[in-house]
């Protein structure tokens, strides 16, 4: 087993840490068990620590207010990253940005036309996601 030491709050001691290295089960918390079938069938239900990952790094892009003006955006129609920065009210090298990280989960694609790269929502499930988040928010 891997050892990480951290120093405690005070400063003054170390205490040494355990983990488990990759690839390994983590151990279970020792709790009470309620009701052990439900345990048994959640504990089935949950995706590999990837696809947690991969969802986790999704919902993290959609949490700053600058890229969802940009999806709103691009839910009009393809725009190229000078017409996001004025319809947005955002710099070309903020937008540009925000893009990069719309892009790595995508959320949008890009398309090049000569010197210019026109932006559009990858798909329609981008428009469902906003959609569903504002209708559970009772936003719409």
């Amino acid at each position: 087993m891997a050892s990480v030491k951290k120093a405690n709050r005070t400063g003054d001691a170390l205490q040494k840490n355990t983990r488990q290295p990759s690839g390994e089960k983590p151990k279970k918390p020792s709790a009470p068990v309620f009701n052990q079938d439900m345990v048994e069938q959640a504990s089935e239900n949950l995706p590999a620590r990837k696809v947690l990952e991969n969802l986790g790094e999704f919902f993290k892009v959609l949490t700053d207010p600058t890229r969802l003006k940009i999806l709103y955006a691009l839910g009009a129609g393809e725009l190229c990253v000078f017409d996001l920065s004025v319809s947005t009210g955002a710099s070309v090298s903020s937008v540009s940005h925000h893009l990069a990280a719309l892009k790595r989960v995508r959320l949008v694609k890009g398309r090049r036309a000569g010197r210019i790269i026109y932006y559009s929502l990858d798909d329609d499930h981008v428009k469902s996601i906003i959609k569903y988040a504002r209708d559970h928010l009772g936003e719409s």
